[in-house]
């Protein structure tokens, strides 16, 4: 219920901000006229109260309905006033009153009571200018400060008491262009920034001792994107929109954020905090392909709990996410990605002491890094779920794994490292030889550093008997042979066209 709400009130707080590019006379009523065809499209319900007096359109009491058949709720947004005005030289500023309240309220007739309240919003110094023509509007945005309060909330037509509860967003030195154009699907161009970026939110529940508060910063916040939206579309629908032309590709990135979170849960207080140098989060999605890039540097995280007797503290230098996958059918192959990589991962001295006291293992950052390519026949429509479902309920595979390549193998900790890259292709007409999974072709090759003196450690801090030591060491002789430095070991694993598994050469299976 919470994203379905989120998704209300965020396409009409960006309609009354953003919107579309360039050079001829526009009228309030095009601009107006324009926003209502727009949140139509989106599956939206729009009424209003029209008055055009002189050069200015003022619109009030203006909602937006939205029902989610799925979730079994509807969801409306009241806007009770703003203004278009028409300027001289052709263009029309957008004018918002401050305070403006914004009222919402979310319907259900499933377990879920009915909620209502209202959002306050707040501005200094905002300035919007919408030039272009119908078909192809830009606005020009800009605030000192703008800050959106939460006020009241009412559920089932009881006002929930002010002190249980809190919630506050603030942005300063706010600006940006976001241009929109029409033709068989509406074009999307966005560029905006906002200097600092705080939040504030806090909860009581009545019924128990459970509450809990969160606050936080995030600087130089920089949103860029292009976009592809049908004229008309259904939301609920995926696999519809994105055949019909539906597409993004935005990203997100930031400067130095820090959070902190307190409360207490099942008689047990719990308080954490975060702080992060940096980052981004990218995201791309079309009909044939999706795609996420997330990262992050310098990020601290320190936790304190009445679970735990000490907090619990870690640091990373880097965090990377990333996926690239096909997600349509296709009878041709299509590339796809992966990679993870956790850089530098340090825990604190308390943790350690956990299971290592006597300080025998090496205390080094550790590292995780895999990436991974390939290509791939995607044999049933992904985002459709009736096709989902039927390749479930029939056992059939979604796919064809035609090649995978290792790029990057890195894993270093408590003094040993395994690096490693490789390549393989698929023969899908082979699912015999490998018991159902097509049969691999190619080689891998890995290098091991520190293996040895890892498992003299575990000996001696009673993790490992020598016996199991033993086989472990006789096991890592069988598949691989001395490397060019003390305690390295080196292996060539190979699948041949034979479907037969060689180790350095010889077979072992």
């Amino acid at each position: 219920m919470a994203v379905q709400f989120t998704r209300g009130t965020t396409a009409a707080i960006i309609c009354l901000f953003s919107a579309q590019a360039a050079y001829a006379d526009l009228t309030a009523q095009d601009v107006w006229t324009d926003w209502r065809d727009y949140l139509a499209s989106a599956g939206y319900a729009v009424t209003a109260n029209e008055q055009m007096s002189g050069d200015t359109l003022t619109i009030s009491d203006m909602t937006l309905a939205l029902p989610v058949p799925e979730e079994d709720l509807s969801i409306s947004v009241v806007i009770p006033s703003m203004a278009l005005k028409e300027n001289s030289d052709g263009s029309v500023s957008g004018i918002l009153p401050s305070p403006l309240p914004i009222r919402f309220s979310v319907a259900e007739t499933g377990d879920d009571p009915e909620v209502e309240g209202e959002l306050v919003m707040t501005h200094t110094g905002m300035a919007m200018t919408i030039t272009g023509s119908q078909d192809n509007m830009t606005y020009a945005h800009a605030a000192d400060q703008v800050d959106l309060a939460v006020g009241s909330i009412i559920v089932e037509g009881d006002t929930v008491p002010t002190d249980l509860y809190r919630g506050k967003i603030a942005m300063s030195g706010w600006s940006g262009t976001t241009n929109m154009s029409k033709s068989s699907v509406r074009n999307i161009e966005q560029a905006y920034s906002v200097g600092a970026l705080t939040y504030d939110i806090a909860f009581q529940d009545p019924r128990s001792d459970d509450q809990g508060e969160v606050q936080g910063k995030v600087s130089n916040l920089v949103v860029s994107g292009v976009g592809r939206i049908p004229n008309d579309m259904d939301p609920s629908d995926m696999a519809a929109m994105l055949k019909s032309g539906f597409a993004v590709d935005a990203t997100i990135s930031y400067g130095e954020a820090n959070s902190s979170f307190n409360g207490t849960g099942d008689g047990q207080a719990f308080s954490a905090t975060s702080s992060s140098k940096g980052g981004s989060f990218a995201i791309a999605m079309n009909e044939t392909n999706l795609a996420y890039n997330v990262g992050g540097n310098t990020i601290a995280v320190s936790v304190t709990t009445d679970a735990l007797p000490f907090p619990v503290s870690v640091e990373l230098a880097e965090f990377l996410f990333k996926l690239a996958a096909p997600i349509s059918k296709s009878e041709q192959e299509q590339d796809f990605a992966f990679g993870l990589t956790l850089g530098d991962f340090v825990m604190s001295d308390m943790i350690w002491s956990l299971f290592d006291p006597g300080g025998t293992l090496p205390r080094d950052p550790a590292t995780i890094a895999i990436d991974l390519s390939g290509k791939a026949k995607v044999l049933v429509d992904l985002t459709d779920p009736e096709a989902a479902g039927a390749l479930a309920g029939y056992g059939s595979r979604p796919g064809e794994l035609n090649a995978l390549s290792l790029n990057t193998l890195l894993l270093s900790a408590v003094g040993a490292k395994l690096t490693g890259n490789g390549d393989f292709t698929f023969d899908n007409t082979d699912l015999a030889t490998f018991q159902g999974f097509p049969r691999p072709i190619g080689a891998i090759e890995l290098q091991l550093e520190g293996a040895n003196a890892l498992i003299d450690n575990l000996i001696t801090m009673g993790l490992v008997r020598s016996e199991d030591a033993m086989g472990a060491r006789m096991m890592m002789g069988m598949l691989a042979v001395p490397g060019d430095a003390p305690d390295t070991l080196k292996s060539r694993i190979e699948i041949n066209e034979e479907g037969h598994v060689l180790a350095n050469g010889q077979r072992i299976q």
